[in-house]
């Protein structure tokens, strides 16, 4: 009789963790939905600004969903230049994901962020519907004397 009662728990016992190992877990349920990689008109994207004799231009990549690789070029008063990889920025808070273009309309974009060391931060803030522009934003600590300028940068033509 002991036999059977402990036999019954035991197959109760198993029971229940079958039924749990089939439920996702909390962390998969929370799971943002998967993003397609973006499709840009030209591979790769490589936007400009000139402003008198200062210019910067930037060039795009995607890698995946959520990666691009870049480069940052400036020449004029200074000169500097970046390379690397840079993800979807992890954190987001209301009008993040806007910028405005030069007639004054918020368009929408996708920021990606390098970071290059503990005090440098790059965003690269690029507008993903019509391909026409992409702003830099630096941390003031990336390098105080060649700052990137903030301007939006326009889609150069191929």
């Amino acid at each position: 009789m002991k036999m059977m009662h402990l036999a019954g728990i035991v197959v109760m016992l198993l029971a229940a963790q079958v039924a749990a190992a089939e439920q996702p877990s909390r962390d998969e349920q929370r799971q943002e939905p998967r993003r397609a990689t973006p499709h840009p008109p030209q591979s790769p994207l490589r936007f400009t600004l000139v402003k008198g004799k200062e210019r910067q231009s930037l060039e795009v990549t995607y890698l995946d969903p959520k990666t691009i690789v870049f480069k940052i070029a400036k020449s004029g008063a200074c000169s500097r230049h970046e390379q690397g990889k840079a993800r979807i920025a992890g954190y987001w808070w209301l009008g993040a994901e806007t910028d405005e273009n030069e007639a004054g309309e918020a368009i929408a974009v996708q920021e990606y962020t390098y970071s290059k060391n503990n005090q440098c931060t790059i965003d690269l803030r690029i507008d993903e519907g019509e391909w026409l522009q992409a702003t830099i934003r630096e941390s003031t600590e990336c390098s105080p004397d060649c700052h990137l300028s903030a301007e939006s940068m326009r889609l150069r033509k191929q």
